[in-house]
Order: C-alpha cells, then structure tokens, then sequence
C-alpha cells in the first residue's frame, strides 16, 4: 500500500512538474518573440506577445516581470506619439494580469500605477457625449479612474472550486489508469472504471464551471 502511494503521488509530482515546464518554456517563447518584435519597433506585434507572456504565469520565475516592464516602457514612450496605441499598452498589461489571478492578484502594483495613465489617456480621447464635452479634463480623469479602481477581486468560493476541481481532476485521471486496468493493462476492471471516470468527469466540470465564475 505504501508503495502504491508513493507512487501515486510520485505520478502527481511528475504531472506538475510537466505543467509548469510547459507553461514556463511558454512564457520564454511568446517573450523571444515579443523582444525581437521589440528591437525591430514593431509595437502592436510585441504588445501582443508580452500579453502572451504574462497569461503564461508561473508563481516563480517565468516572464510575467520583464514582459510588464517592456510593456510599461512602449507605453510611456507611445504617449506622446500614438496615444491609442499607448492606451492599448497601458490597458494590455492591466488586463494581462486580471485575467491569470487565483486566490491573489500577480502584478497588483503594475496594475495600480496602469490605471491612472488609462483613466489619463480615456479623458482625452474623443467624447461623443453632450454631458461628457461640458465636464473638464480633470473631471473625466476621475471618473474614469473611479471605474478603473473598482474592486476586482477572484470570488474565494469559485476560485477554492477552480483549485478542488483541477486536483481531483488530475488524481482521477491517475487512478482511472491505475485502478481501472488489472495486471499487465490486460484486463478492464468495469467497476473501478465506472467510479473513477465518474470523478473525472464531475470535478472536470467543477473546473470548467469554477472558472467562469471565479
């Protein structure tokens, strides 16, 4: 039973390990790509592959730091020049790091010196608004970053489900294989089979619906 265990366990080790090498040589990739696009000027190119960079997120290390910095830096020096496409930088790494949180926000401080640049830049663009030409600048600067600096925080309910779902997920898969077929994979063991793969599917589900909710 022991040994059973510990290679059951020895198996959930591996499959993380295999995750976040994936994502992590993802992040690495989408950051080459966006560094050469980069180098070259190509601005709406590396936009698009730092935002790739930062969805790849890793806890530790990965390319979630550098790719926010480089986006921080096309944005300050395309205010002056291109302000849409500064805006679009600006907006590019907020909503990066919005959309990989969990239990916790990553990049909270990016996102908090981004959202009065984006609340700058939305009041000074065209306002078709008859009641939005008589307000000021200033104004417009505010009430944009009154919206911006709305709580967004993950729903701990949703996102502990998202968590549940994804582990007992990867365990039934495991145990489907390792209950579910006898000595040598000859034979199907119906009964395991049918309990096993019922886990899967339920916390399968979990997972997809914890994360449109979280």
């Amino acid at each position: 039973m022991v040994r059973k265990i510990g290679i059951g366990l020895t198996c959930v080790l591996l499959f993380f390990i295999l995750i976040f090498t994936k994502v992590y040589f993802s992040s690495m990739q989408e950051f080459k790509t966006a560094e050469n696009a980069f180098s070259q000027k190509d601005y709406p190119k590396a936009i698009q592959h730092y935002e790739r960079a930062i969805l790849w997120y890793v806890p530790v290390g990965g390319y979630g730091e550098p790719s926010a910095k480089r986006l921080w830096e096309i944005a300050e020096t395309l205010e002056s020049e291109d302000s849409p496409l500064a805006l679009e930088a600006y907006r590019t790494l907020r909503s990066a790091f919005y959309a990989t949180r969990s239990f916790y926000t990553p990049g909270q401080p990016w996102i908090d010196r981004a959202n009065p640049r984006i609340a700058r830049l939305m009041a000074g663009q065209t306002n078709y608004s008859e009641a939005d030409q008589q307000k000021s600048l200033e104004q417009l600067t505010q009430e944009a970053l009154v919206i911006l600096e709305r709580p967004m925080r993950p729903d701990p309910f949703w996102s502990f489900v998202v968590v549940l779902g994804f582990l007992v997920w990867a365990a039934g898969v495991l145990l489907f294989i390792w209950r579910a077929f006898g000595e040598g994979g000859r034979q199907v063991m119906l009964k395991q089979g049918i309990v096993w793969g019922t886990v899967i599917i339920i916390f399968y589900a979990l997972w997809i619906i914890g994360m449109t909710r979280a």
